[in-house]
């Protein structure tokens, strides 16, 4: 053992491998060159609450899948900062200087080796013989290179693996705020609208209304009457859509139970559920599910996914809708069988006006993305073409913004 497999372990670290692929084939290595039969790399988990295999070589006699944080000679290397070395006569026995090992079973040599740079423990790489085995100074030297290496593998996973999800998030982020600004934009283009065109809809609302009493019974112009009447009404809703919920305006945030608001929403559909012999499936969680919300807003926003997942599934379906807390995020999903969105159209479904319905006016998601927005949340989307499309909204758990005041 020495500079040759310096340069193998220095090569592994110049190479695209994995992190456990580097560490197995570095196990391999130290097997090749020191008088142990089982080579294990032990990597404290992100709470730092246990050690996890990550990577073994050799035999898998006496192989532990994982450690406590203070457990086994392991937990004593975390607790000494620096390598502990077991020898004993009984093969049979799991204790060492008062230690409790299950690992040390059917061995009598063991060397825990740290692996830490300066600031940072990151776990051990822990070798095991069936006979007594030593190692030379010039030998332990190589080997604490070798583990310094291997804490170097380990310290770049972490960084590119941060790198990742910061990455995720930033264009997550870079969607909401694409999202934010045509919701921004349609909110100046309602202001225009709205004072531009409530006047004269009022106006040909009123006449409509004059001109069906002025129709004696029967006349064939009162169809065409009632159809301006509904076309004036349905006007009056878009612009109501348009200016009450795609504007920035505020919401009044209250202590509320997720589950209740879904509950209550659900039970509005009873009758259209059955219509369309739509299965419902609940999977709720325990318990309330505190968040903080303005109750009617949110119902709004849950009243259109659902709307929208009705009408996906006309003909009958399943749809599932379950909640979750996932750390400090309250989670509804709403899961339905209806064959999906178009795969060019997925791009475009919380743009404003954007719609593949006859009579659909586009806004339904634009809206339910500024309500979610609004409550400090976020709306995802699973796509499975030719199955069903699933929206997962995320919102901050009550607890979570308490202990934030």
């Amino acid at each position: 053992m020495g500079y040759d497999i310096i340069e193998k372990v220095t090569e592994l670290s110049l190479s695209g491998l994995r992190l456990d692929a580097k560490l197995a084939r570095a196990a391999r290595f130290i097997l090749d060159a020191l008088p142990y039969e089982q080579c294990v790399f032990y990597i404290l988990d992100p709470d730092g609450k246990a050690f996890v295999k990550r990577a073994f070589a050799g035999v898998d006699k006496a192989l532990i899948c994982s450690y406590g944080a203070t457990d086994g000679l392991p937990g004593l290397v975390k607790k000494k900062k620096g390598p502990v070395e077991a020898y004993k006569l009984d093969t049979a026995s799991t204790v060492w200087e008062g230690v409790n090992d299950a690992g040390l079973k059917g061995y009598k040599s063991a060397l825990a080796y740290p692996l830490r740079d300066k600031e940072t423990f990151f776990g051990v790489v822990y070798l095991k013989s069936a006979r007594k085995a030593s190692l030379s100074k010039s030998k332990r030297r190589t080997l604490g290179i070798i583990a310094l290496q291997a804490s170097s593998f380990i310290k770049c996973a972490d960084l590119a693996e941060s790198h990742e999800r910061i990455h995720r998030d930033l264009l997550k982020i870079e969607e909401r705020l694409a999202s934010s600004e045509k919701l921004m934009a349609l909110g100046d283009m309602a202001a225009t609208l709205a004072h531009e065109i409530r006047n004269p809809l009022l106006s040909i609302g009123g006449f409509a209304g004059r001109l069906k009493k002025h129709l004696g019974p029967g006349s064939p112009g009162i169809p065409y009457v009632e159809q301006v009447l509904k076309e004036v009404v349905r006007l009056e809703k878009l612009m109501n859509g348009v200016t009450g919920f795609i504007k920035d305006s505020a919401v009044s945030l209250k202590p509320d139970d997720l589950n209740g608001i879904m509950e209550e929403v659900l039970a509005l559909f009873d009758d259209e559920f059955k219509a369309h012999n739509i299965t419902i499936q609940r999977d709720f969680s325990e318990g309330a599910m505190g968040v903080a919300a303005d109750r009617e807003q949110l119902k709004i926003a849950f009243d259109n996914l659902i709307v929208n997942a009705i009408q996906s599934m006309e003909h009958g379906g399943a749809l599932r809708i379950s909640t979750s807390h996932e750390g400090g995020r309250a989670v509804v999903s709403i899961a339905d069988s209806g064959g999906g969105i178009e795969p060019g159209n997925l791009g475009y479904i919380f743009n404003p006006f954007f719609t593949t319905k006859t009579h659909g006016t586009g806004l339904g998601l634009p809206i339910t993305n500024s309500i979610i927005l609004r409550h400090k949340g976020l709306i995802e989307v699973e796509n499975n073409p030719g199955v069903g499309v699933t929206f997962r909204v995320t919102l901050p758990y009550l607890r979570q913004l308490r202990s934030a005041c």
